[in-house]
This record gives C-alpha cells, sequence and structure tokens, in this order.
C-alpha cells in the first residue's frame, strides 16, 4: 500500500517531534530545576516584555515574542509565582505583556543539553533564528539588550546561558555572523557551527527546521528544487517551518580555522574536543574536497530510517539516537582501520565513557554508580557499540585516582590533540591558499593568543598542566610539609592528609614541590587541584607558619582571584597589548623579625588580561612600593580600584608592617 507523499511527510514530522521530546526528556531526567528554566522560563520571558520581569527594554520598539509559541501553556500559574512571586504579569487586570508580532521565529539549544555529554556545569547555548529585516532600526541592539538582562538573571539562578542572534537569510547562504558571539572566532567556524546545530539541537519553541523533512543526499540544487516543489504542492504549512537552507559539504580549507578553535576548547574542557578533534581528523581522510558532515546521518537516523544502509542504524529507538554518542561510534570505527590508530581508537572510547561519567557524577552522587539507570543504558549501548572502554571499571574511580595517574592521563589526552593538530596542519600545507581565505587573520591572533597563554613559558609565570579539567584535578584534602635542605626550605603539596610519620612513606601521593609556600599555593589554584572545598593539613615543622596562617592565605587568594575560562575571554581583550587586571601583595608570610626597610621578605601575586598568573618574590620595602607602583600607574591595580589586596598573617609586628606599606 502506497502511503500518500502528505501522511509521508506527517509521518517524518511525528517522528522528529518523537525525538525531540525525547532529547528535553533526558535534560528535565538529568536536572529537572535547570530544564525548567531551560525549556519553559527562558522561552516565556524571551515572549513577553514587562517591566517587573527580567529581560523588560524600556523601549517601545524592542522587538521580542516566538512564533507559534503559547506562552499560558507553557508557564502555568503556579510555576509563574514560584519564579516571579512579585509580578503582576499574569493579573487578569494587566494589559497582555504579549507581542502582536513576534520576531524570534525559532528558538533551538546548541550543543550537550539533553545528550550523555551534558553535566551539571553545562551552559545552554540558544540559536535564536531571526530576521534583520523585521526588527526595525536599532532593533537587533534592543533584543541584544533584552537577551543579555535575560543572561544575567539566570546567572542569579545559578544557571549560565548564551544567546546567539542568527539571521536566517545568512544562515541559509552560510554567511552567517552572530553579532552576540563574543566567545567564537566566526571564520574559524562556519559550516562546522552549522553542522552541529542541525545534528545537536532541541527545538525549545517556535518553527521545525524544514531540513528534518528533505530527504538526504541531494545536491544543493537539488535541495534548492525539492523545497520550491514542496512549497507549490501546498503539501505542508510553510508557516510552521524555517529553511535554514542545504548543509553544503564543508570544504577542507575551513578544518583548519576549526582546529584551532577545538585546541582552545581543549583548555577548559578537553574530553568533548578529543571527540570533536577525531570528528575533524575523520573528515580530512576522504580524497574529495568537500566532505559530507555526520548532521545528515542523524537526520537519516531520526526521520529517514528507510535510507540506511546498515538496517540495525535503520532499526534505532528514537531514545537510542544521541547525536555524541553516535558520532564517538563513526570515530571509532574510523581509526580502527590502522595498528597506528587503533591508540587513538581507545582513547575516544576512554574520553566518550569519562564524558558520560562527569554528566552522571557531577549530580553531586545522589544515585549510587551501579544503580543509576542513565548511566547503566549508556553503557549498555556503548558495549553494543564497541565504545565501552576495556578498563572501564578504572574510570568509575577517577576522583580517587592518586595524582601521577591523573596527570598521566591528562597529557595523554594534551599529546593527542597536539599531535592530531600536528598532522592535520601538514594536510593543510597542501592548500595554503583556500586556508588564508577559510580563516582571518583576526580569528588566528586571537586563537593563537590564547594557545601561547596556556603553553608558553616566561619568566615568574605560573604553568598550566595538561591535566583532564579543573574538575577532575580538584583534591579532597591537600597536606602541606615542609623540609630543610643545606639551608634551603622546600615546601610540599601532598594529596590527602598525612603527619610527619606516614608522610616519609607516601612520596607517590606528592602533587608538587616549591621552594616558596605562596608559588605552591597559587600552583594548585591556578591548576583548579586547591578549590574552596578542599580540607588543608599541616605537618609538624620549624616555621612559625601555621595552619591557620595558611587557610586564611588560602582563602584570600581563592577570594582575590576567581578561576580562569580560557573560553570566556573575549577576543578584545587578546588582540589588545596584556595588562595585569588584579594582584595580591603577601606580607612576611615566614614572620621574621623586622629589622628596618633594607630587610622585609614580600610576594605579589597577579593576573593578567590574557588569563597568566604570575609570582614576583621581594627582599626589601622599597622594592615591593616600586611594584605596586607600577601596578598603579602602569595597570590601574591599587586598592582604590578594588583590585589589588594587600594580605599581612597576624603578627608581633603586624601594625608596624602595615604603617611601611601604607605610608
Amino acid at each position: 500500500m502506497t502511503i500518500s507523499p502528505v501522511k509521508a511527510l506527517i509521518e517524518k514530522v511525528k517522528k522528529y517531534q518523537a525525538y525531540n521530546r525525547n532529547r528535553k526528556i533526558k535534560a528535565i531526567n538529568f536536572n529537572e530545576a535547570k530544564a525548567t528554566i531551560f525549556f519553559k522560563v527562558i522561552p516565556y520571558l524571551l515572549h513577553c516584555n514587562y517591566p517587573d520581569l527580567p529581560g523588560y527594554v524600556e523601549d517601545e520598539n524592542c522587538p521580542f515574542g516566538i512564533h507559534l509559541f503559547t506562552p499560558e501553556k507553557m508557564v502555568d500559574a503556579e510555576q509563574f509565582r514560584k519564579f516571579f512571586p512579585t509580578s503582576t504579569a499574569m493579573d487578569q487586570r494587566t494589559p497582555s505583556p504579549f507581542p502582536v508580532k513576534p520576531c524570534i521565529h525559532s528558538l533551538k539549544t546548541i550543543g550537550s543539553v539533553g545528550t550523555i555529554a551534558q553535566t551539571e556545569k553545562s551552559d545552554c547555548d540558544y540559536w535564536l533564528s531571526i530576521r534583520r529585516n523585521e526588527l526595525g532600526p536599532g532593533g537587533l541592539i534592543l533584543l541584544e539588550q533584552k537577551c543579555h538582562a535575560i543572561e544575567q538573571w539566570a546567572l542569579i539562578k545559578e544557571v549560565e546561558v548564551h544567546f546567539f542572534l542568527m539571521d536566517i537569510e545568512q544562515t541559509r547562504d552560510n554567511s552567517f555572523k552572530s553579532d552576540t558571539d563574543q566567545e567564537s572566532a566566526g571564520s574559524a567556524l562556519k559550516i562546522l557551527l552549522k553542522d552541529e546545530l542541525f545534528r545537536t539541537h532541541i527545538l525549545v519553541a517556535g518553527k521545525m527546521l524544514l531540513w528534518w523533512i528533505i530527504p538526504p543526499g541531494l545536491s544543493e540544487t537539488g535541495y534548492r528544487k525539492y523545497v520550491n516543489d514542496l512549497a507549490k504542492s501546498g503539501e505542508i504549512n510553510q508557516n510552521n517551518f524555517i529553511d535554514l537552507g542545504y548543509l553544503t559539504n564543508i570544504p577542507k580549507a575551513e578544518i583548519f580555522g576549526a582546529c584551532l578553535w577545538q585546541m582552545n576548547k581543549a583548555l577548559d574542557s578537553p574530553f568533548k574536543s578529543v571527540i570533536k578533534f577525531a570528528y575533524l581528523e575523520l573528515l580530512l581522510q576522504d580524497d574529495k574536497q568537500s566532505l559530507p558532515l555526520f548532521s545528515d546521518k542523524v537526520k537519516c537516523m531520526v526521520t529517514f530510517p528507510e535510507s540506511l544502509k546498515d538496517k540495525k542504524e535503520g532499526a534505532l529507538k528514537i531514545s537510542q539516537v544521541d547525536p555524541y554518542l553516535l558520532l564517538a561510534r563513526e570515530i571509532v570505527a574510523f581509526y580502527q582501520l590502522g595498528q597506528q590508530k587503533q591508540k587513538r581508537a581507545n582513547l575516544i572510547r576512554e574520553c566518550l565513557f569519562l564524558k558520560a561519567l562527569e554528566g552522571m557524577t557531577s549530580q553531586g552522587g545522589k544515585k549510587a554508580e551501579g544503580e543509576d539507570s542513565r548511566l547503566q543504558e549508556t553503557m549498555a549501548l556503548m558495549k553494543d557499540w564497541h565504545l565501552l572502554p576495556a578498563n572501564h571499571e578504572h574510570f568509575f574511580k577517577l576522583m580517587s585516582w592518586r595524582y601521577p595517574d591523573l596527570i598521566k592521563f591528562g597529557a595523554k589526552v594534551h599529546d593527542f590533540l597536539i599531535e592530531t593538530y600536528k598532522r592535520l596542519r601538514w594536510t593543510f600545507k597542501t592548500f595554503e591558499d583556500e586556508t588564508a581565505v577559510a580563516i582571518s587573520e583576526r580569528d588566528i591572533a586571537v586563537l593563537g593568543r590564547k594557545l601561547f597563554t596556556f603553553y608558553e613559558v616566561k619568566p615568574n609565570k605560573i604553568e598550566y598542566i595538561r591535566s583532564l579539567s579543573r574538575d577532575a584535578m580538584s583534591q579532597k584534602d591537600i597536606t602541606f610539609h615542609i623540609s630543610r635542605y643545606k639551608e634551603q626550605d622546600y615546601y610540599y603539596a601532598f594529596q590527602g592528609e598525612h603527619d610527619n610519620t606516614s608522610v616519609k612513606d607516601k612520596t607517590d601521593l606528592i602533587i608538587k614541590r616549591e621552594e616558596t609556600l605562596i608559588a605552591l599555593i597559587t600552583w594548585l589554584m591556578a591548576n583548579g587541584i586547591l578549590t574552596k572545598k578542599t580540607r588543608l593539613h599541616l605537618t609538624k615543622n620549624f616555621l612559625p607558619i601555621s595552619l591557620a596562617d595558611i587557610q586564611h592565605l588560602v582563602e584570600v587568594i581563592l577570594s582575590t582571584f576567581p578561576p580562569v575560562n580560557f573560553s570566556h575571554i573575549s577576543a578584545d581583550q587578546l588582540l589588545q597589548r596584556e595588562k595585569t587586571i588584579r594582584a595580591l601583595a603577601v606580607i612576611n608570610l615566614n614572620k621574621h623579625q623586622v629589622k628596618g626597610a633594607k630587610n622585609l621578605e614580600s610576594t605579589i601575586i597577579s593576573t593578567n588580561s590574557y588569563g597568566e598568573y604570575f609570582v614576583h618574590d621581594f627582599t626589601t620595602i622599597t622594592q615591593l612600593k616600586n611594584a605596586i607602583r607600577v601596578l598603579l600607574t602602569k595597570h590601574y591595580v591599587s586598592r582604590w580600584n578594588n583590585n589589588l589586596e594587600i594580605f599581612i598573617p597576624p603578627q608581633p609586628e603586624q601594625h608596624v608592617l602595615k604603617s611601611m606599606v601604607f605610608q
């Protein structure tokens, strides 16, 4: 029996809606409170403009609202009062806060939300499909203001969201650019970003992507013809869809920019970047000058399973279609082709499993390891698809790994990224001219600057370790131990809690040794090993430094220097000359007797606009005051500007020291 074209299209739409609903359910099951904000409250705030609600812009020309969105169905009165107890927006006497002409055609998430890659720290990136010519003069700026205000409100709720305003016509022509995106280097991504949108998005509100019901494998001409014929046939209601255009195969030259971008993203989140970097290498192995993207495979699994050659893939349940899991499967299959590549396949499996574990364990241990049904289902799929690492039991104990093991595996991950980058860079040399067109000089400067920040060695700079992630490196307990050898003091940081006797037999638990305590603590802080949750211990020692002194110093350092997030360092900062933005002066930590201005030990810890930390030691009050003067005159860092702190540990001569420093 032949199904009519209209019924066939309706079936495709239903399949997509079931898939989209399942992705939302996964996000809800992961964290219902956050999912409520992601899928209900934020679209509600985008759909209205009311004075006592977050996101209000006091300008009658401010565009707002989402097409096909029914706010009353999305947020009921009880939920509304929970989030906005003092608002009168829902009062029957209040004029409707909703728009006559909505401006947002489609609101979608892009990225890890609703997949195995989602963690408690995952932010939510929204892609807002708009038409600039509908917004009116200044409308885009006003809508940006509204989005920024909603972002700030979400931060108060401890939820990180970002909005990307994308013009439909520009996206369709693959020439899109987000005016609100301060993080990305636009020329480095382009089609790959569109590919990520198509294969990872959740439709939150508004119009569905027409792409989901367009047969895969069409040429660009064939795609255009199909869309035009569909419009003429009247088989669908065009007002329910947006056409973001044909997802063309990616030119090889564009991948160079994407490689640089992933190297930068890896500084904060190496697990995901390993998989994405491997995807780039997979794409480059094709002999053609342009390459098919994985988004088409996801579409086939959801709305065109009959087109798949592998019938097992076509028989997948909607709940089993996870963009990250399926991509990893493709990559592992690629890396299994050769003996040398087999090692890379194993690393992909391990990183994928760690990423899945990161999501489960980041919820604070709500369920025991073996009892988490979501983890068990994921592991069953991974095993079925040969994605489960042979030593997966070892990774269950990641948070209790010894420091050398953490460093060893972190180095393995970074080595993979660097080696892959080198292999791909060699490939790019065959088409240098194309590469120059595919990524701008500005973006090369931005991305290169971030890599230098992380890897470059400079005098007095605190070294960043090649770790798994700061979360994985953080320690529950750290013991400080001080020893003296040939009149030189050495400061050690050990994993765990120890005393003078046990520490001698625990050399394998040494995290780091330094000649000064301040340099050691700063290094631990910069690399995420020492956090506000870390319990500190101190073995008996011969110096007048107490555990209370160390705890107080750590508290001051952690409050003075928030953790560096490399992906949040803006392009503007990186394109300007580096400058010191924050500093802490530590005076006479070892509590030596003050014998005049000639003899006073002090240290200045500082961080700059590139995300680098430095530690400078001084032996006289004159040197310290000169350094503080330079901070003020050259970088505008001072106590008056609230970006310079002074710490003097309790000691008999504390008041004398304050007078000397502040005189």
